[in-house]
């Protein structure tokens, strides 16, 4: 199948905002690249814009898509993709431009690019060894490409398709293409976390041998924030665990080998070597899944902060891992010896984990979670209280007859946790949004007062219903001060009303200081951008937890940097939403 007919697709799909366009565009698709399983995958990974874990940086991508123009340097490239704020768009542009005969026949191509071809050069990437091969691989497709092949191959590989093809529309496309039921689509992805492997499943009418394999992760089961549920909590059918604050992870052992997988199913095995240490002797198949914390020497857990030094580290120094000591601590066992555990009750699954640490046996470096009964509302706001004092976020009910959902938001888990307070803060940047939102300015940036001068402290873009984001889009759009791309200097004007988890230390804002896991409570139309908090409001809450042990204090704030001018004088925008009568 040629390359272009998909990317035909995709722009069909980018061009709508119907979910039932895109999905049949897509669908429509994947069944002509059925014919293949190999060019399926592709086509499946292409939609999902899955090409940009491949690494490719974007001087790469400038450099060969220079090269395909045969400039001499990637200044116009660059040019184009500043005014158009998207590299991909600035490619189809480019090649419009120079050859609008091909731009109007794409399929005209003497070597048109297939998706075998696509396919191919994927797999050159990842083998490639050097950065000269890997412009080479790029380069010599995108000289095959017409100018909606070279936007499309460049949002793939950058991470930018933004066409609203979420992995649920193209689970959906797969589940409409293939006549599947969409439970069992939607189990398969969740044991084999690979639409492009559950799209071969389902040509073949085989989705029912998905199964978990311990080597390869699945979808993590997740929780639901207990404020969405709407019928009465089942007490009598939960147990309570508390939420701990540090980093989710799946341990297989297959083989004799073992193997970390993180939340986003990267191998993360050599980061955490003592972990793996720790099952290096079990010698049947296993499949765990709980948390990774950093602890202090007497085992209590230490704030996700400390943890962060030890991410992204392939390979932790002995410095390093003296300084963070570490723990897993496991929840839920899904695989044991030969038996998939998976479908089986949280209680039996729980049985299971019992027994497989009575063998090995706990120590500092792995544990399990305790496990508690809780009788009513009045009991869970005691356990609440008590996990807080333990240094944890909180808590997690879970059903006991339920069994493990891989990749599911259901209600047999529960996620209680408050925000630690709210501040009333002020919009000073607002970008363009993604996937559903790529039309929409749905991502803010918003500050504190420090004196008389705004300092960015966070960022948030959830919260707030579509005709809330609707007309802040129409508000900020008229707001601009000044514009790079998707992103857009606005005037402070608009006051939001934020709720998080925490605050930390951060060169990231000019605050010194970030907000974690952020979300919008409410605009508050009713307040003046001069009534907002100030950054000695920030700091007292920041010392508050590290009192409580919540937080580590581990470095002095950088001097913070002003992001706007004086205190404007600004009344409240009730205009935004037609609430002011005049």
């Amino acid at each position: 199948m040629q390359f272009a007919r998909l990317c035909e697709a995709l722009e069909a799909a980018r061009s709508t905002s119907s979910r039932n366009a895109k999905v049949s565009a897509i669908a429509a698709a994947l069944r002509e690249a059925a014919a293949s399983p190999a060019e399926l995958r592709t086509a499946v990974r292409v939609s999902l814009g899955d090409l940009s874990r491949l690494g490719v940086g974007w001087r790469a991508l400038t450099g060969a898509l220079a090269a395909r123009l045969g400039e001499t340097n990637d200044a116009l490239v660059n040019e184009a993709s500043r005014r158009l704020g998207d590299l991909g768009a600035a490619a189809e542009e480019i090649l419009s431009k120079r050859d609008p005969g091909l731009a109007r026949e794409p399929h005209a191509l003497r070597e048109p690019l297939s998706l075998s071809d696509v396919g191919a050069m994927v797999d050159g990437l990842r083998a490639a060894s050097s950065r000269a091969k890997r412009a080479a691989l790029i380069t010599g497709a995108l000289a095959r490409s017409g100018p909606l092949e070279a936007k499309f191959l460049i949002k793939a590989l950058s991470g930018e398709l933004r066409i609203g093809a979420a992995p649920g529309v193209v689970l959906l496309a797969i589940t409409s293409a293939f006549e599947s039921d969409e439970t069992a689509v939607r189990r398969a992805h969740g044991l084999l976390a690979d639409l492009a492997e559950v799209a071969v499943l389902a040509q073949a009418k085989r989705l029912d041998e998905a199964n978990v394999k311990p080597g390869r992760p699945l979808a993590f089961m997740l929780a639901t924030p207990i404020e969405t549920v709407k019928s009465e909590i089942a007490y009598a059918h939960m147990i309570s665990e508390e939420k701990l604050d540090g980093v989710r992870a799946q341990v297989h052992v297959h083989g004799g080998r073992v193997s970390i997988f993180a939340r986003g199913l990267e191998r993360v095995t050599d980061s955490f070597p003592e972990v793996a240490a720790v099952f290096a002797g079990v010698t049947t198949d296993l499949v765990l899944d709980g948390e990774i914390l950093a602890v202090a020497s007497d085992g209590r857990p230490r704030p996700f902060q400390a943890l962060q030094m030890r991410l992204n580290r392939k390979k932790p120094s002995e410095e390093l891992r003296a300084l963070v000591p570490i723990c897993l601590v496991a929840f839920d066992l899904l695989v044991r010896d030969a038996e998939v555990l998976v479908d089986k009750p949280w209680r039996t699954r729980r049985d299971a984990l019992e027994a497989f640490a009575r063998e090995v046996g706990t120590n500092a470096l792995f544990t399990i979670k305790e496990a508690t009964t809780v009788k009513d509302a009045t009991e869970l706001d005691a356990a609440f209280e008590r996990a807080r004092k333990n240094g944890n976020e909180g808590l997690v009910l879970k059903r006991i007859d339920a069994p493990y959902e891989a990749g599911k938001r259901g209600q047999s888990w529960l996620k209680v946790k408050k925000a630690t307070a709210t501040l009333d803060v002020v919009v000073t940047a607002a970008e363009q949004g993604h996937g559903n939102r790529a039309k929409v300015i749905s991502d803010y940036t918003f500050a504190v007062w420090k004196d008389d001068v705004l300092v960015d402290v966070g960022k948030a873009y959830s919260g707030l219903t579509d005709p809330e984001i609707d007309a802040l889009s129409r508000h900020f759009t008229n707001a601009t001060i000044e514009q790079r791309g998707g992103w857009r200097r606005v005037t402070p004007d608009v006051v939001l009303e934020v709720g998080f988890d925490g605050i930390q230390r951060s060169d990231r804002h000019p605050s010194g200081f970030s907000l974690r896991f952020p979300r919008i409570l409410k605009i508050r139309t009713d307040k003046l951008p001069d009534e907002c908090d100030t950054l000695e409001t920030v700091e007292a809450l920041f010392l508050a937890q590290v009192e409580t042990g919540h937080r580590e204090d581990a470095k002095e704030p950088p001097e913070p940097i002003g992001t706007s001018a004086k205190k404007p004088q600004l009344r409240p925008q009730l205009s935004l939403f037609g609430d002011d009568k005049k």
